[in-house]
């Protein structure tokens, strides 16, 4: 009876350990079969991403050209005056008036610096004490070059020097008119935001030194022969634009 009694507890005792090693050992092996799957899946998805990466092109890791519009405001600095007989009158400074221009050019490889052709038609509006008015039309033909900064970032600031020809002339009914043309430099600043890996767009100022040559020429308005003595020194503008690369 003794016996019986202590093998009938041992069993009893034995059995639930039996059991609990037993699903201990298979937790153990299925936890190590999941994670074994989690890790080669982890590690197929970062290879997968790795190939990716390593075939698709980065967005500036080669030279790219562009082509681009701009549009905005402009505004004419210079002196004006028209004489009749003894009576001299100056012209109000002109106010800011809409201009347009367009561009062609090619970034660097790393995207930290372009140069570009850009060219712009300007306009003003010369207005005497009187009713003696015309217009000048300013045209420009540049090569600028901008260093770029974060060219790794969706926003770039910029900032650039621009040289070139620059011809103003006035437009109006009057009689006769006037021309002048030359060398013109100048600089450039602003911030563009690169929209897509095609598209930017950028806001910018640009300040232009014109010939500032003084020109002396003479027109009739109302039966009245005036003699005019223009000059055009400086073009500052403001403009917003639209680069697409490729």
């Amino acid at each position: 009876m003794k016996i019986t009694t202590i093998a009938s507890v041992i069993t009893t005792a034995l059995i639930p350990v039996m059991f609990s090693s037993t699903c201990m050992a298979y937790t153990s092996n299925d936890v190590e079969s999941v994670n074994s799957g989690d890790v080669a899946s982890t590690t197929e998805v970062q290879s997968d991403t790795t190939a990716k990466a390593a075939t698709m092109p980065r967005f500036d890791d080669s030279p790219r050209y562009f082509v681009g519009i701009n549009a905005g405001k402009s505004k004419l600095n210079g002196t004006d005056i028209a004489t009749l007989g003894s009576d001299s009158q100056e012209a109000s400074s002109p106010d800011a008036s809409g201009f347009g221009g367009l561009s062609i050019g090619r970034y660097s490889a790393n995207g930290g610096s372009r140069i570009y052709y850009s060219y712009e038609q300007h306009s003003a509006d010369t207005q005497f004490s009187s009713a003696l008015a015309y217009s000048t039309k300013t045209s420009l033909h540049l090569l600028n070059a901008d260093r770029i900064f974060r060219a790794d970032k969706s926003v770039n600031p910029f900032i650039g020097l621009h040289f070139g020809y620059g011809k103003t002339k006035s437009d109006s009914e009057l009689s006769s008119g006037y021309k002048d043309s030359g060398l013109v430099f100048g600089l450039q600043a602003g911030v563009a935001w690169r929209a897509s890996e095609q598209f930017t767009i950028e806001l910018g100022l640009r300040h232009t030194v014109l010939p500032d040559n003084s020109k002396e020429w003479s027109a009739t308005s109302g039966g009245n022969t005036y003699k005019f003595q223009s000059t055009q020194s400086t073009l500052s503008s403001a403009y917003l634009g639209a680069n697409y690369r490729f």
